[in-house]
């Protein structure tokens, strides 16, 4: 999955941003400011909209396909992703230059020194970008493929409703700037907690991220460009095919909406193996679920998921360029 920290970048800190008024500082302010206000000014509206008129729950169907059909199609899921990743490794191996014949204790030993070096080695664009091109594109394969040689298992469809993309973006804009604070409180409230942990001791620090040091410090313009498409564009459709349209849909057979948002959104979170954004990510996870649920169409969710990577990584550049300490 997507890993950068991409709800922890936008939580808002005024305080400190006010300490020294430069112009990124003061964007990246009135942005949040502006959010907040319009925020509140949107739940007023949402509150009173639903007092006057019922608004239907659910909208999206549910995916029937039993948890042994559900397990081979995790499984599934992950075999591919590793069999693509191994092919990958060996391939760029062959086709190196320097290559050597070793023994297998000197095999060992060049693997541990391999991994000791990989764990200092900084994260580079084009290491990124091939990253992610090997997690995202065979999910993606793996669900289609599934769908069109066993259709009578694992078919099914993702829209009971039918909208054009500019639908989706007017729906998901006052959605988005409704839940972001939300989740910018859920953000600050863990991270409270995590301090919290580690001024007991029972976590460590936590080393920088690479993928949001890759994004503050840059790096060659052309894979720079292609992880902001991958982020804004390619994970959004990967993740909300296989999390909301595949994963919701099946827990909704099983269960109640809510639990299935919860449980979905809980996947959501882990899959993306960083603790310092877990507990908002569950929340996102539950979001994009709602949103896929009211709307009874994946590409809501898909935008809605696309505009908070996408302003995500602007924020972050915002204040990137900001003489302002954030933690």
């Amino acid at each position: 999955m997507w890993r950068v920290n991409l709800s922890t970048t936008v939580s808002p800190s005024l305080p400190k941003m006010l300490v020294e008024m430069d112009t990124a500082a003061i964007v990246a302010a009135c942005i949040v400011i502006g959010i907040l206000a319009a925020s509140l000014t949107l739940w007023i509206l949402h509150l009173q909209l639903i007092s006057r008129r019922y608004i239907p729950e659910e909208n999206v169907r549910a995916w029937p396909i039993g948890w042994i059909n559900f397990g081979i199609f995790l499984c599934t899921m992950v075999l591919s992703v590793i069999i693509i990743q191994v092919l990958v490794g060996q391939l760029i191996q062959f086709l190196s230059p320097n290559q050597l014949t070793l023994t297998t204790e000197e095999s060992i030993q060049l693997g541990e020194t391999a991994t000791n070096i990989a764990d200092q080695t900084p994260l580079t664009p084009w290491m990124a970008v091939l990253a992610v091109l090997l997690l995202q594109l065979p999910l993606l394969a793996a669900f289609y493929g599934l769908r069109r040689f066993y259709p009578g298992n694992f078919a099914g469809r993702l829209n009971s409703q039918k909208i054009q993309a500019w639908q989706a973006i007017r729906q998901v804009i006052p959605q988005f700037i409704r839940y972001l604070p939300i989740i910018w409180i859920v953000a600050y409230l863990w991270s409270v907690f995590l301090e919290i942990l580690q001024e007991q001791g029972i976590i460590g620090e936590f080393p920088p991220q690479q993928l949001v040091t890759l994004f503050t410090q840059g790096g060659d313009p052309v894979a720079m460009t292609l992880l902001v498409i991958f982020a804004v564009v390619l994970a959004p459709i990967v993740e909300e095919i296989i999390f909301r349209g595949a994963i919701y849909r099946f827990l909704k057979s099983q269960t109640n909406i809510l639990p299935a948002q919860i449980i979905s959104g809980t996947f959501f979170a882990l899959m993306h193996g960083n603790l310092m954004s877990l507990l908002p990510l569950v929340v996102v996870g539950i979001v994009l679920a709602r949103v896929y649920e009211q709307s009874g169409n994946i590409l809501t969710a898909i935008c809605f998921h696309s505009c908070f990577n996408g302003f995500s990584l602007f924020m972050l550049l915002m204040l990137s360029q900001s003489s302002v300490p954030f933690d």
